[in-house]
């Protein structure tokens, strides 16, 4: 846990480089330690294994390739004592993909839609790498500015009666879509704030 609020605390100096390179860099070290927030997580795993559906359209394929190598880099020896296992889909195969998470490149919006409704069926969490696909019921996705957050969509995510673990919501940034676009995104700590927006 120390581990993931250090590396949530870091600048967005680290983009000096290449800003996508950089980007699945986090998203590959944050996504499998996110899903260890999810307090059930241990009964939807098959083979003691966290199963990761990287889901791209084929002009993506090379950044969906990268991912894939720096999640299996960084995790070769699993997380804790559980695998992980990251595979490669096609938007368009989105049916035969089975997992506990779907990370999700840019795509059309019936395409994010078709693989919210998928991680639905499976009680899998979504993870975006574009923060605008919250609004199709994506669940997770970065806030990035002068630090990184997880940017959680709490209504997708009680709707899909997934419960995380306080201290991600604690450091997070929240996605409140029905607050307009100018109070899209808050910064909260008050967990009387969550209980009565999730009522």
């Amino acid at each position: 846990m120390k581990t993931l609020i250090l590396l949530l605390t870091l600048t967005s100096s680290i983009f000096a480089l290449t800003i996508n390179d950089s980007l699945l860099k986090v998203h590959a070290t944050l996504v499998p330690k996110i899903y260890l927030m999810d307090y059930k997580f241990k009964d939807k795993l098959q083979n003691n294994t966290i199963t990761i559906a990287i889901m791209y359209e084929a002009n993506e394929y090379r950044d969906a390739k990268e991912l894939q190598k720096k999640i299996q880099n960084k995790y070769k020896n699993g997380i804790k004592s559980y695998k992980i296992e990251a595979t490669l889909v096609n938007y368009r195969n989105i049916q035969t993909a089975r997992a506990n998470i779907y990370y999700l490149l840019p795509s059309k919006s019936k395409e994010i839609k078709s693989v919210v409704k998928k991680a639905a069926s499976e009680n899998a969490l979504t993870f975006s790498y574009l923060k605008d696909d919250l609004k199709y019921g994506v669940m997770i996705s970065l806030n990035v500015s002068k630090k990184i957050k997880p940017l959680l969509n709490l209504k997708a995510i009680k709707e899909n009666k997934i419960a995380l673990r306080p201290v991600l919501i604690d450091i997070s940034t929240i996605y409140l879509p029905n607050l307009g676009s100018t109070n899209e995104l808050l910064n909260r700590r008050d967990f009387n704030f969550y209980r009565t927006y999730l009522a």
